[in-house]
């Protein structure tokens, strides 16, 4: 038993030392920088375009419409939708790919307030986090988002926490 302790300590040192003369390799995110180049979200400017495109949907009372929705989340793969609104309500989620229609529909499918909800919150989450990464891009015209990326930019990797894009937006009167 004191053999197997005495080769699992070496064995862990060994890991520790792997990183040569710089202080092996570094452990937990504390000891982990930002990538190099790294730009903070101006996270005022997001939250102004954030109450202004809200403003924009507000103003357009789009009740009826319907749009593309992908979710993105590596390493797993959701299906494409086309997601339908009817009387600000969501009427259904049709699966772009037949063959996938036995998928679960990806998270976020709905009413664009579902949308804007999850921006709110990531913009939220995101302040007070170290090397956020936060972008959003929504329609001029009516205000819905368009694009959506949320993660971090630690080095030396870079991870997506969520990511998603609206195309083919259609909105009936």
């Amino acid at each position: 038993m004191k053999r197997l302790a005495l080769l699992t300590a070496l064995s862990c040192l060994a890991c520790a030392e792997a990183g040569g003369a710089d202080g092996g390799i570094p452990i937990g995110l504390g000891s982990q920088g930002c990538a190099p180049g790294y730009m903070a979200p101006d996270f005022a400017r997001l939250d102004s375009e954030l109450q202004t495109a809200r403003l924009r949907w507000k103003m357009a009372n789009l009740q009826q419409y319907r749009y593309d929705f992908a979710r993105i989340a590596a390493p797993l793969r959701f299906p494409d939708v086309t997601v339908t609104v009817k009387t600000g309500k969501l009427q259904g989620v049709a699966f772009k790919n037949p063959a996938e229609a036995t998928a679960s529909p990806p998270m976020g499918a709905g009413p664009m307030e579902t949308l804007f909800l999850e921006v709110t919150r990531a913009l939220g989450y995101q302040k007070a986090q170290p090397c956020a990464d936060l972008r959003v891009t929504f329609d001029a015209v009516d205000g819905h988002p368009t694009t959506f990326y949320s993660g971090s930019r630690f080095s030396p990797i870079a991870d997506g926490y969520a990511e998603w894009r609206v195309t083919g937006f259609t909105a009936r009167r």
